[in-house]
């Protein structure tokens, strides 16, 4: 596994664990999804990779099925800036996250 991805992996986090959550889409439920437990979902699936060993291959597989649904979500965000870059900055650090577990998975 690449060093600069989980420091990648970790810029990326601090920069969004700076981030407030979007105002005004706490009760939003695009397509049925609750976002806030999406952002849960995903960012903690993040600390997981920053700091443990690889997923099971159960929760690999829930992690890339929300990975999925956050970027059918993303073209809703786009009537708000900030919506916008906070949930596409969580979609890049989920994504970032499965490719390092992948990585680790196959050592």
């Amino acid at each position: 596994m690449s060093d600069e991805k989980t420091d990648l992996l970790a810029c990326l986090w601090d920069e969004f664990s700076a981030m407030r959550f979007p105002t005004g889409w706490y009760d939003r439920e695009p397509e049925g999804t609750c976002l806030v437990t999406l952002d849960t979902v995903l960012t903690g699936f993040a600390a997981n990779v920053l700091d443990g060993p690889a997923l099971s291959a159960r929760h690999r597989d829930h992690l890339r099925r929300r990975i999925e649904l956050l970027g059918q979500l993303l073209p809703a965000f786009a009537v708000d800036g900030y919506a916008s870059r906070y949930f596409v900055a969580l979609y890049r650090m989920a994504v970032l996250a499965e490719e390092i577990d992948g990585e680790r998975a196959a050592d």
